[in-house]
């Protein structure tokens, strides 16, 4: 990404705003090619956004409000938690620096760039883009009925009834907007045909696409400007239906349809035009109630550990009444019942609900049983010595660059657009297993870890949507393991990564019960583990850095310097008071005593479910000195990631991503909170989860 990150970008955007809706919201026109070119990119990226779209004569007036310059180009606009972009340009340049490779729309070869950005700015001037915009509405305006079918769909009401009692003025403004006039329409032909003829030219040689093999922005621009003159279906906007326009129009329609470049307009809108996600798919914005009790849960979870210290000192173990449940809050006990393993199980508690999800796994499973041990020793040969240094070396990288490119802003969403975009990264570079788009990826583990973790009253809904995230991701990972499987027999190199030495390893001896299901079952195992539980994590840390000023300062510090080590002990300590599971469920067949090396015994009754409280374990004098005192670094042992065998295999993982990512946002300069629920992480009680966490500081050389 280093030639995109080098072009000069000269893209719209304001700093002053406060957005805190769940998705981002495109404000733009039903018509035209920058409103087009913006909902192609987004859908490109298969982002799910609010298409909010007003009328031709609106628009201009509208952006201009929005974005306090008057320009006819500062439209569409882009509005996000953390970024308030405008212009096709300015949304363009905002997600080629932030997408998937696939998804790119700009070379890296500086020859190619120059041909894709010339072509590009020859397709959106004045001489193509606005002859085809000044023919368009020109046709369109030789009929109000013409007009009205077209100009009124997908409007706000009170934008329609305009259109129905102003026609006249209607006709002015767009005439003042588009600078129309009746006898340019000979004119306006006469240059589109001119551009047509190039593109048959630069076709004429077989090529697929206008600069070679390669999808680009040069390709996509020409078939959003060109659209008009064409009427493919698959536009993203409003266009007529051929047989609704003029003759005249039809028949330059029926010509420029004919032409070379005419049916590579129909090519790429059939194949390279994304389909928008659904609108329904928007999530409802919370209610009265719902902010309410955010806003509470947001006040509790400020003070949760003074909780986890009453528990731990006057409840060692406190029995559910009337269930079988029983909380092991002290730090001694915790231990002794998590070092038996045998005694206290989690194939009960989690083997069930993997299996359901077709996604058995090795942490799911007990000592007992010989799976456990075969699978887990089997994952674990495969990584090195050397594997988190690769990793804390690529999040770094990563984490660097999107701040950088935030830095503009004043503003960065931590939760989407930094842990989210690196962790799904993370997964292709490291675990080897690439997104064919991060929505589905993020979809995907969040719907799954839920199920397996936190849906305790077994929703039907919440099952169905992890047994759906589990076939689709099971799909995708026999089709990677069949892929390169088949280049190993072709005598190609894989690239070093955690699923490749897997399926290395199983084609030596010893491992001939390595099938591809054992493979796909315990890498999605392990990307189960890492995806929402990191990006939660990194979120919490940093809420409760910015709750204590001295702890903050100190972090900041430790940023600045690049020290992982000691970053890594304020991460722990944050997450001891801010947890990310406060705690595990385990297993009793029988019954049980646990007495944590002293002389009291507590009793644990026959098929009882226990929940370690290692939250409460971390505020035991005993094992943390002075718990209530912010203290990173102590020399003890943190249960932030569970305890003993069924200890999360991320920890180490997590040792430098969640120290990268709080290292990364601390070395911004002057850290704080945005105003409102998006500075609180929004969405945190949507399945436990944070959607959102925004936190502001200052643009480099403004003065404040």
């Amino acid at each position: 990404m280093g030639v995109i990150n080098n072009l000069p970008d000269d893209s719209g955007f304001k700093t002053d705003f406060c957005y805190s809706k769940p998705v981002p919201t495109l404000v733009g026109c039903p018509t035209g090619a920058a409103s087009e070119i913006a909902r192609w990119v987004l859908d490109r990226n298969h982002i799910l956004y609010i298409n909010e779209t007003h009328a031709a004569w609106k628009i201009h007036s509208l952006a201009e409000k929005l974005t306090g310059k008057k320009s006819k180009k500062n439209y569409p606009v882009l509005k996000m938690t953390d970024a308030f972009i405008y212009s096709a340009e300015g949304i363009i340049m905002f997600w080629e620096k932030r997408c998937l490779p696939q998804d790119r729309l700009l070379p890296a070869d500086d020859e190619q760039l120059d041909k894709v950005l010339d072509l590009y700015y020859q397709f959106t001037d004045d001489f193509f883009a606005g002859m085809v915009e000044k023919y368009f509405y020109n046709m369109l305006l030789t009929s109000k009925k013409l007009a009205g079918q077209i100009l009124k769909q997908d409007i706000p009401a009170g934008e329609k009834d305009f259109f129905s009692m102003r026609f006249s003025g209607i006709k002015k403004q767009l005439a003042t907007n588009y600078e129309l006039q009746e006898e340019t329409t000979d004119a306006c032909i006469a240059e589109i045909r001119k551009v047509f003829e190039k593109v048959n030219q630069l076709l004429a040689d077989g090529r697929k696409y206008l600069t070679g093999d390669t999808f680009t922005l040069a390709d996509l621009a020409f078939a959003a400007v060109a659209a008009p003159m064409i009427l493919p279906e698959e536009y993203g906007g409003v266009l007529p239906r051929i047989s609704d326009v003029p003759d005249a129009y039809r028949n330059h329609i029926t010509e420029l349809r004919a032409t070379p470049a005419g049916q590579f307009v129909f090519m790429l809108y059939q194949a390279e035009r994304p389909t928008m996600i659904a609108q329904s798919e928007i999530p409802e914005e919370p209610g009265f109630m719902t902010k309410s009790l955010d806003k509470l849960l947001i006040r509790l979870t400020k003070n949760q550990h003074k909780t986890f210290y009453f528990l731990q000192k006057n409840f060692p173990v406190l029995k559910i009444p009337f269930v079988k449940v029983l909380l092991v809050n002290r730090n001694n006990l915790l231990v002794d019942m998590m070092q038996r393993d045998n005694d206290f199980t989690v194939e009960e508690i989690n083997s069930k609900k993997m299996s359901d999800q077709k996604g058995a796994f090795y942490l799911g499973m007990d000592r007992n049983n010989p799976q456990f041990n075969r699978e887990r020793d089997f994952v674990m040969k495969a990584t090195k010595r050397d594997d988190m240094m690769m990793i804390q070396d690529f999040v770094r990288a990563s984490s660097e660059e999107i701040t950088k490119n935030a830095s503009r802003y004043g503003k960065i969403d931590v939760a989407n657009s930094l842990c989210k975009v690196v962790l799904v990264r993370l997964l292709d570079y490291y675990f080897g297993v690439p997104s064919e788009n991060e929505r589905d990826m993020k979809r995907w583990h969040r719907a799954i870890f839920y199920d397996l973790f936190l849906n305790f009253f077994n929703k039907k809904e919440a099952f169905e949507a992890a047994l759906q995230a589990s076939i689709e991701r099971k799909e995708l990972l026999l089709k990677i393991i069949a892929k390169r499987k088949q280049e190993l027999k072709d005598g190609k190199t894989l690239d070093d990564n955690l699923l490749n030495r897997l399926i290395i390893m199983s084609q030596e001896k010893d491992y001939e019960w390595v099938d591809d299901d054992v493979l796909q079952r315990n890498i999605g195992g392990l990307l189960t583990g890492i995806f929402e539980t990191t990006n939660k994590a990194a979120v919490l840390i940093l809420d409760e850095l910015l709750n204590r000023p001295d702890a903050m300062q100190h972090a900041v510090e430790v940023a600045q310097q690049y020290d992982v080590k000691k970053m890594y002990g304020i991460v722990n300590e944050a997450l001891r008071f801010n947890p990310a599971q406060p705690g595990v469920i385990r297993y009793c067949e029988t019954e049980q005593t646990l007495t944590g090396g002293g002389q009291k015994e507590y009793k644990i009754p026959a098929k009882s479910k226990v929940f370690a409280l290692t939250s409460g374990a971390m505020f035991d004098p005993e094992a943390f000195p002075d718990p209530k005192t912010f203290i990173p670094n102590r020399n003890t042992v943190y249960m932030n990631y569970g305890y003993a065998l069924h200890e999360c295999y991320g920890r180490y993982i997590n040792a430098v991503t969640l120290s990268e990512f709080t290292m990364a946002v601390l070395r911004l300069k002057n850290i704080r909170r945005e105003k409102g629920i998006t500075g609180n992480g929004a969405g945190i009680v949507q399945q436990s989860f944070p959607n959102n966490f925004v936190v502001c500081f200052d643009i480099p050389g403004k003065a404040w």
